[in-house]
């Protein structure tokens, strides 16, 4: 935000008394009658010379989740609003209720169904997920435990007001009938789709509300994981992956499908989808971020809206290390030489969505004879910085361009590069 600037015109008109309207600004954002909470410090808020004129220029930082709702004149339900555009709009009422949620003291997934019993839990789920325990970690002591003792160690159940054993909200997700599920939370939906091509025609999927899977976290993880298995060796088939970038793209697709699951707000109104192409591969979950993306891809900071789903996935190694999920999967993008996902907020519904394209072989194919062409003699270096691809890469997919006859390279390092594109 920048005082001193015409909001028609967008001349530089300036602020007559800097110093007194900086003196009004930090006395009306410390009075909590008329702000809920300052969230500037004088790193903020800077005056500045632009063309001969002073101006104000304040960087609003995004409140960290346990400040909000930020609101003003002392109304939650009147005094919220959300930047949208150009504009501001007033919060709804579950967006209001989702920050609250997010704001408060206890995770939701630690909630106590009341209304529910431990027969909503499936147990088949619960045997496969304790084999799994236990082939990843044989002496781990809560191997040896009862069914219900090792629910209760992991967070899948707790006492209830009536002194007996009910599942919470985690335990409810992870190991529940969907039926059950949904009792609970009415828009609770998981959808994985795959696409053979860029139409609106799924050729596969796995969906809650089928009858043909239980519904909960845990069965829909292990599904979408074999199936990641299945299209990305169909895919590495046909583009001449190696065994290495086939894993690693493996790896980063499951990572960004458990970090949907672990970090979505399980009662918000859309559910979990997941989109496998060719090309991209697509989770929305709901519920916004909690920290800034910038400190999500350097890592190091765990913040999971549902800590009991993430210790349950950690237990059967499917999450590695806390606060690391979107740094390893930028990661994994930089050493194959893909574009780092792109995360994109939405409000009404507040939804995350993560898009992890993957540029077909022949399209990169195509990008490097088009540069080839003009610019002959371009080094493979200029190349790759060009195209934003590891070097290796480029030195694999210029091998292959050169065996199909399409590019010769000409001399040496000062030789020139010859494009046949009718081969």
């Amino acid at each position: 935000m920048i005082l001193g600037i015409d909001d028609e015109t967008r001349s530089v008109v300036g602020v007559d008394d800097p110093e007194k309207v900086l003196k009004e600004l930090w006395d009306l954002v410390n009075d909590p009658r008329k702000v809920s909470v300052n969230l500037l410090s004088p790193k903020d808020v800077e005056k500045k010379e632009l063309l001969g004129r002073t101006v104000i220029e304040i960087h609003i930082p995004r409140a960290e989740h346990r400040k909000r709702p930020v609101f003003i004149n002392g109304s939650m339900d009147n005094g919220t609003y959300k930047r949208n555009g150009e504009g501001d709009y007033h919060c709804s009422v579950s967006e209001l209720q989702q920050m609250l949620r997010d704001a408060s003291e206890t995770s939701p997934d630690s909630e106590v169904m009341a209304d529910l019993s431990m027969d909503d839990l499936d147990s088949r789920t619960v045997s496969s997920f304790r084999e799994r325990v236990s082939k990843r970690n044989p002496a781990h002591p809560w191997n040896d435990r009862e069914d219900a003792e090792f629910l209760r160690l992991i967070g899948a159940c707790a006492k209830g007001d009536d002194g007996r054993p009910h599942p919470t909200l985690a335990g409810l997700l992870m190991f529940g009938f969907d039926y059950s599920i949904m009792t609970a939370l009415p828009n609770y939906h998981l959808d994985y789709l795959e696409f053979s091509d860029d139409t609106r025609n799924w050729s596969y999927r796995i969906s809650t509300g089928t009858g043909e899977f239980t519904g909960n976290l845990y069965n829909f993880i292990v599904e979408v994981a074999n199936r990641l298995l299945v299209v990305n060796r169909r895919r590495k088939e046909i583009e001449n992956f190696s065994n290495r970038e086939d894993s690693s793209l493996i790896r980063a697709q499951r990572e960004l499908a458990i970090n949907a699951l672990i970090h979505a707000d399980h009662h918000g109104t859309r559910g979990i989808r997941i989109e496998w192409r060719e090309n991209r591969f697509s989770v929305r979950n709901p519920g916004i971020l909690r920290i800034p993306l910038v400190e999500m891809i350097t890592g190091g900071i765990s913040d999971p809206r549902n800590p009991r789903l993430a210790l349950m996935f950690g237990l059967i190694g499917m999450v590695e290390r806390a606060g690391s999920g979107v740094s390893d999967v930028v990661a994994v993008c930089r050493e194959m030489g893909i574009p780092d996902p792109l995360y994109i907020e939405t409000s009404e519904p507040e939804t995350v969505t993560v898009d992890l394209r993957i540029p077909p072989f022949d399209d990169v194919k195509g990008e490097v004879l088009t540069i080839l062409e003009d610019d002959p003699k371009v080094s493979l270096d200029m190349l790759s910085k060009k195209l934003g691809l590891e070097k290796n890469k480029l030195v694999r997919l210029v091998n292959s361009l050169k065996n199909e006859g399409k590019v010769e390279r000409i001399g040496g390092t000062r030789g020139y590069w010859v494009v046949d594109r009718t081969r």
